[in-house]
């Protein structure tokens, strides 16, 4: 895609929806995403302003996600990590961008982002991370979970939270898709994280 297809501003396909174009709703939801909202990592910049061009999915989406990321009951680790294993077997550079520094932030440890980030054998990655990260391979990549891993996953997390992290998971992965498709560039100044997954 050339240069001059990307939006200078949205820094993808499409510009960025103007909150005077929406609906009383849609403005709630546009001042959500730009009010320097706990978990709006990037503002309008990456799936928020792609999302307002759909209001009443934007809308819908909101407590869903909120419920999945913060209401869940999965710790703050566990949900960075999944997030980043998502984005990695999805090959999200935006959203490991974004992710990286939170899963940082939360107490993640580098040698762990590490290991995700370079698809080394999740057997090597130290408890309870190495599960997740194999869960979440063998799910999206694998497009099978053997029984020992989710006896280890259900373990780990029970069945309705590990049911939780699934979704979550598949949440960042429809998002890894909306952001390829609408070719979204990373932030001004940031450099791809993700080395080939060739």
């Amino acid at each position: 895609m050339s240069p001059a297809e990307i939006d200078p501003e949205s820094g993808c396909r499409v510009p960025l929806p103007r909150r005077e174009d929406l609906d009383s709703e849609g403005r709630k939801i546009f001042d959500y995403f730009t009010a320097g909202t706990k978990g709006v990592l990037r503002g309008l910049h990456g799936p928020a302003g792609l999302w307002l061009h759909s209001p009443k999915m934007a809308e819908l989406y909101v407590p869903f996600g909120n419920y999945l990321r913060f209401g869940a009951s999965l710790s703050e680790p566990i949900r960075e990590v999944s997030i980043l294993a998502t984005a990695r077997e999805c090959n999200g550079a935006f959203e490991w961008a974004a992710h990286e520094p939170e899963a940082l932030n939360v107490g993640v440890p580098e040698e762990v982002i590490r290991s995700i980030k370079f698809r080394e054998p999740s057997a090597a990655i130290e408890a309870p991370y190495g599960v997740v990260v194999e869960l979440i391979r063998e799910a999206f990549t694998e497009r099978s979970v053997t029984a020992e891993t989710y006896d280890a996953a259900v373990s780990l997390l029970g069945v309705p939270l590990l049911i939780d992290l699934m979704t979550l998971a598949g949440t960042y992965a429809s998002t890894a898709a909306l952001l390829a498709v609408f070719d979204m560039q990373l932030d001004p100044g940031e450099t791809h994280l993700l080395p080939s997954l060739e």
